[in-house]
């Protein structure tokens, strides 16, 4: 992972089976699982800490429903916005991809 990105990983299976953990360079922390309540309060950690540390965030997201991942994705980046961030880009993909590109040694 690039220095200086704090990266915020989300797999959804249901809008009750949320997990997601919070990653920055040379550390990972642990998945918290949970619904969408555990999301929102995770991600508010996960912002608050590059806040803190003057890190950007990256966001990652993994859905097998494309409707639900992407209303999670426009959530979650609709409170990117309100917080007074700047949202660069977005990209979607399917867990496939998400495991290709983690192999693969890609950075964002």
């Amino acid at each position: 992972m690039a220095e200086g990105i704090i990266q915020f990983e989300v797999e959804i299976t249901d809008m009750a089976r949320i997990r997601s953990r919070v990653s920055w360079p040379d550390s990972s922390g642990p998945w918290i699982e949970g619904g969408l309540e555990d999301l929102m309060v995770h991600f508010a950690y996960a912002c608050w800490s590059a806040y803190r540390l003057g890190h950007a965030v990256s966001m990652a997201l993994a859905s097998g429903d494309d409707q639900l991942g992407q209303a999670v994705s426009s959530m979650l980046s609709k409170t990117i916005e309100a917080m007074g961030a700047v949202q660069m880009a977005e990209i979607r993909m399917n867990r496939q991809a998400m495991d290709d590109l983690r192999k693969g040694g890609t950075t964002p």
